[in-house]
C-alpha cells in the first residue's frame, strides 16, 4: 500500500467511527436529556441508536481493557489512534473511565434511560474521536 492509501484508510476508519458514535449519542441525548426525538426520528431510531452505541462502547471498553491481547472483530472496529488519544486524555483515570463506560453498556443492555453521568463519559469519547478524525484528515491533506 502506498503512503497515501494508508493515510486515506486511516482517515476513513477514524471518521467512520466518530460519525457512528456521535450520531448515536446525539439521538440519545435528544431523547433522554431533551425528552424528545429529532425530526425524522422515531422510537425505532432511538432503539437502533441504543443498539449501535452498545456495540461501539462495548468494543471500545474491550479494546481499552485488553491492551496487548489478540483482538476480536468487534474490537478491531475501534481505531488504534482513538485508543491512544483516549488513553492520553484520561491519563490516570483510565480504569475509572472504563468502569463508567461499562456502566453505560449495562444501562443500554437493561433498557435504562441514560442520564448526565453516562453522557459525560460518552462526551469524552466523542471529543477524542472527533480530534482523532480531524488529525487524520490533516495528515491526509498534507500529502
Amino acid at each position: 500500500m502506498s503512503e497515501l492509501s494508508i493515510i486515506a484508510h486511516d482517515y476513513a476508519l477514524n471518521a467512520d467511527f466518530a460519525r457512528k458514535f456521535n450520531d448515536a449519542v446525539l439521538v440519545l441525548k435528544r431523547r433522554y436529556l431533551l425528552g424528545r426525538v429529532g425530526n425524522g426520528e422515531t422510537e425505532d431510531t432511538v432503539r437502533q441508536a441504543r443498539q449501535d452505541l452498545k456495540g461501539l462502547v462495548g468494543s471500545l471498553v474491550a479494546a481499552l481493557h485488553d491492551e496487548g491481547k489478540a483482538w476480536t472483530a468487534d474490537q478491531a472496529q475501534v481505531p488504534a489512534d482513538l485508543l491512544e488519544r483516549l488513553r492520553k486524555r484520561v491519563k490516570g483515570a483510565l480504569q475509572e473511565t472504563i468502569t463508567e463506560l461499562r456502566g453505560v453498556v449495562d444501562d443500554l443492555e437493561k433498557g435504562v434511560a441514560l442520564g448526565e453521568p453516562a453522557f459525560k463519559a460518552l462526551d469524552v469519547v466523542c471529543e477524542a474521536a472527533d480530534e482523532t478524525a480531524s488529525a487524520a484528515f490533516r495528515r491526509l491533506r498534507r500529502i
